[in-house]
């Protein structure tokens, strides 16, 4: 059967416009993803159904490719709800490696909101999403790739393995199994024009999937089966299984252990049990969320800010916990039709004002925001500011998870939605011994250690406290740089291994899933209550959201203007006093780092911003030492006969597509080499960079002599780059390419956590920066003021002021050993807005502000005049000293740019 292009069918406005918003693929792919038609009951598995969505791929133009992938849980026959990972996405696999470069040339267009103040919180990355492709498709092993450099044997046997695995976890547990039994390709509803998404019932399709009553009750059911397995999974994993329970009363009380509690107050309840607690506003403000999400085939947002152990120092990114919560949640929010995006946005060495003082766009849009930097910062009025930034920027008003609420609820009008984790110990079963620990279930060994045996569980007492790798050898790419058989970086008494962070992923996933528990409560009993459709008034957010942002704002700027500790603090504090940054306290800020990870990686960096010299330079980062998606160590395997929560979250009863999937071996033969499916052909399409070309003007002089000094804001070539950021860095699991520098002795590390800076001293001329939509005209930065005084990788060569010729950067690390070399006192910063030069800072007024208000904080102001500073502002900063002893004491480091 033919699969309809959703263009040719008779009513479907709805659709057309939509195609702009979506990821376009060139009629190339659409020749490339044949129709492939089968009734094989792939493995014998009979708990594979035969009336399978992914049975046929049969994608035949350009429209019905753009609608298969445009949203969450989307399948290739144009079904919704879908298990949708892998497949012919899955790039680690041969069939998706032939399919790589076709890929490549979709057109990935960002979805906007109709909300002026909404926040650009998706790139391509995260809509490509290869790494979930990899690790959550169910029917190929990650650990089978051909990326790894092993004998086609073994890896041949680790797929066998996974499907017999996966086999019987569909029969033990079951499988996602929901079809749509509507004979047409259902039409996606177009919210381009519809603020918050908060479509009136009236203005759906009239065969969309929302406005179907045996769709939507059969989807209910099946979400329901789905939140059931994944919790009992868990609760299995930790030694509770329900088989293993004789009777009702030994079952509520092990449902007490993982109790979800629910308070009337935003408090922690005075409970030994439990992991998790929620306000009643809360809960219900977290189901109608997720259950406006479901509706609309939407985003969710669940973002954390913290320190260095929340960052997972001394483990692989993929082992923290917010990558575990997503390596759980999201292809369970992907068959509910949902994308989630979860973001570590941790960072070690600093609390959160750094990035909170620009929340609206380093932290981006959040449905659920966690603070976790106790250790860094324990100032309850910065608390207070990261959750007020959090509240008043962007087009959704969070859940708050953990911090000081300070008072909250009263300034938002009685809409505070609060709860936090807790330590729910009571349910991990103890280690007592070394070999008693060994036989307890593989989530829980050498976790919760008995207290005379407390070496088994940290890690000094034979039992290795981490489980982390620098690198898996890979047939595509030997490193250069010796990796660091030690490991991850950063091992360190506070910082907790890789179990406990699979523990805090628990109590988060378990939060989620109750949360889900009350949205499809509300969905169905709104349903019984009123009739079906659902009723506008049980899913829609916009009016909750501004009637809690308005009151916020409200009492901030009349009743307790200038009242608040956060505002006393950062308006008053001897080290910020003049910037106005009291404000922050009551208006929403942006920012724009050198710093990650931050929400869109990139496209909120400095670099991203900077206007170019006339001979085209501009600082850039160093290139990755390869491509492609990182394996997976093999001691990530979950050991056979322990339970694989995973597993259970991306089974379905989707037989697998008929795919191409064989490849041999090249054992140096030229014909095998040249074949397409040699292992060194696939290897070089699935990893080789796919990137547009950037202009390169490392090679041209400047022929505009107006570069030499005088009051003319002309980009310099005197200012440097230091990052090994390399690829894309927000946080998220997408961000696997995040820092690949050759000379990096961790590659598989995985952490986004980089302190990069705009480095440029006396010689480096101008730095200009386009900051958008500047409402308020102020401008500040973060400066580190003692950076090393020996001249950047540029200007160390430099004869004169911005010599003008362009030199290649070099990634050198800062060293920073015995007291500061102070400025000197001839020390100015210029002040450029759109070409005008506005303000000079001398030393006598910058010096005071080189005193930190916050743990490794220091904020300068830049401008404060709405009269100069409005609209998208080309701001320019040059520093100046003529006392030319050493013109390199002169400097310091950029690292953010905040505006309002």
């Amino acid at each position: 059967m033919k699969v309809e292009s959703p263009l040719q069918e008779a009513n479907n406005e709805s659709w057309k416009p939509k195609l702009k918003n979506f990821m376009v693929i060139g009629g190339t792919l659409a020749a490339f993803l044949f129709a492939v038609s089968s009734s094989t009951n792939h493995g014998g598995n009979s708990a594979v159904s035969d009336n399978a969505p992914n049975k046929t791929l049969e994608i035949l133009d350009a429209d019905s490719i753009a609608r298969s992938m445009s949203v969450a849980g989307l399948g290739a026959n144009g079904k919704f709800h879908q298990s949708g990972f892998g497949g012919i996405l899955n790039i680690n696999h041969p069939a998706g490696a032939r399919a790589r470069r076709r890929l490549s040339e979709a057109n990935v267009i960002i979805p906007t909101s109709a909300v002026e103040h909404a926040i650009p919180s998706l790139s391509r990355e995260n809509i490509e999403n290869l790494h979930g492709h990899y690790v959550h498709d169910e029917h190929r092993s990650p650990f089978a790739s051909f990326l790894y450099d092993r004998p086609k044997e073994e890896l041949e046997a680790e797929q066998a393995e996974y499907e017999k695995k996966m086999s019987k976890i569909r029969q033990e547990w079951g499988a996602w199994d929901f079809n749509d039994e509507h004979p047409e390709i259902r039409p996606i509803a177009n919210f381009d024009k519809t603020p918050y998404k908060d479509m009136m019932n009236k203005d759906f399709p009239k065969n969309s999937w929302q406005m179907d009553q045996k769709y939507v009750t059969d989807f209910i059911s099946e979400a329901r089966k789905l939140v059931d397995r994944v919790r009992e999974g868990i609760y299995a994993e930790f030694g509770h299984a329900t088989k293993d329970l004789k009777s009702e009363e030994e079952i509520q009380a092990r449902n007490e252990l993982f109790k979800i509690h629910i308070t009337e107050e935003a408090v922690a309840p005075r409970v030994s049990h439990g992991w998790a607690f929620m306000s009643r506003k809360g809960l219900d403000m977290y189901a109608r969320k997720l259950l406006h999400s479901m509706m609309t085939n939407d985003e969710f947002y669940y973002v954390m800010g913290g320190h260095s152990a929340a960052a997972g120092h001394g483990n692989n990114f993929a082992q923290t916990y917010m990558m575990e919560f997503a390596n759980i949640m999201e292809p369970v929010l992907h068959k509910l039709g949902v994308r989630l995006i979860a973001r570590n946005l941790a960072m070690g060495g600093l609390g959160t004002t750094h990035f909170t003082l620009g929340a609206s766009t380093l932290y981006g849009e959040t449905d659920v925001m966690f603070w976790d930097s106790g250790m860094t910062e324990k100032n309850g009025d910065d608390q207070d500011l990261f959750h007020k930034q959090n509240l008043l920027g962007g087009e959704r008003v969070p859940i708050l998870l953990n911090g000081w609420v300070a008072n909250l609820k009263a300034e938002t009008g009685d809409n505070l939605w609060y709860g936090n984790i807790l330590p729910g110990w009571s349910a991990v079963p103890k280690t007592t011994g070394l070999d008693q620990g060994a036989e307890l279930p593989w989530a829980v060994q050498y976790l919760y250690c008995q207290q005379d045996v407390g070496g088994l569980c940290n890690g000094r007492e034979g039992v290795p406290r981490y489980h982390d790798s620098c690198w898996v050898p890979r047939s595509d790419y030997t490193p250069t740089t010796r990796q660091n058989p030690g490991g991850v970086g950063g091992k360190a008494g506070w910082h907790p291994g890789d179990r406990p962070h699979k523990f805090d992923a628990r109590r988060h996933t378990m939060l989620m899933l109750r949360a889900l528990d009350e949205a499809l409560d509300m969905w169905e009993h709104g349903i019984q209550q009123d009739g079906f459709p659902l009723k506008e008034s049980y899913w829609h957010v916009g009016d909750i959201y501004t009637t809690v942002r308005s009151h916020l704002s409200d009492y901030l700027n009349n009743e307790g203007f200038q009242k608040t500790g956060c505002e006393k603090r950062w308006g008053n504090h001897p080290s910020v006093k003049g910037i106005g940054l009291d404000r922050a306290c009551r208006m929403a800020f942006k920012g724009m780092t050198e710093f990650s990870p931050i929400n869109r990686g990139y496209h909120n960096s400095i670099r991203a911003h900077l206007k170019a010299a006339p001979n085209g330079y501009k600082p850039t980062s160093p290139p990755p030492a390869y491509s492609g998606i990182d394996i997976l160590p093999l001691i990530w395997k979950v050991p056979d006969g322990h339970v694989d929560v995973h597993a259970i979250a991306i089974a379905s009863t989707y037989a697998a597509p008929e795919l191409d999937h064989s490849w041999v071996d090249d054992n140096d033969n030229d014909d095998v080499e040249e074949a397409e499916n040699s292992r060194r052909m696939l290897r070089k399409a699935a990893t080789e960079p796919l990137t547009v070309p950037t202009q390169d003007a490392a090679d041209s002089e400047p022929t505009n002599r107006e570069l030499a000094i005088s009051n003319k804001v002309i980009p310099g070539q005197g200012w440097a780059a230091t990052t090994t950021v390399t690829g894309y860095c927000d946080g998220s699991p997408m961000a696997f390419d995040c820092r690949r520098p050759a000379n990096f002795n961790c590659l598989l590390s995985g952490h986004n956590d980089n302190r990069g800076t705009m480095q440029g001293d006396s010689l480096s001329g101008w730095i200009v920066v386009n900051v958008p939509d500047v409402k308020e005209g102020i401008i500040f930065a973060r400066l580190q003021w003692w950076n090393p005084r020996g001249g950047n990788a540029l200007t160390k060569t430099f004869k004169e002021y911005n010599n003008g010729v362009v030199y290649e950067e070099e990634n050198e690390p800062r060293k920073l050993k015995g007291p500061v070399i102070d400025w000197p006192q001839d020390f100015r910063l210029e002040v450029a807005i759109n070409g005008k030069i506005v303000k000079i800072y001398t030393y006598t007024e910058l010096i005071p502000y080189t005193k930190e208000v916050a743990y490794n904080e220091a904020f300068y102001p830049i401008i404060d005049d709405k009269s100069i500073a409005t609209g998208d502002v080309e701001l320019g900063l040059r520093i100046r000293s003529d006392l030319h002893t050493n013109p390199y004491h002169a400097s310091f480091e950029l690292t953010h740019l905040y505006w309002a």
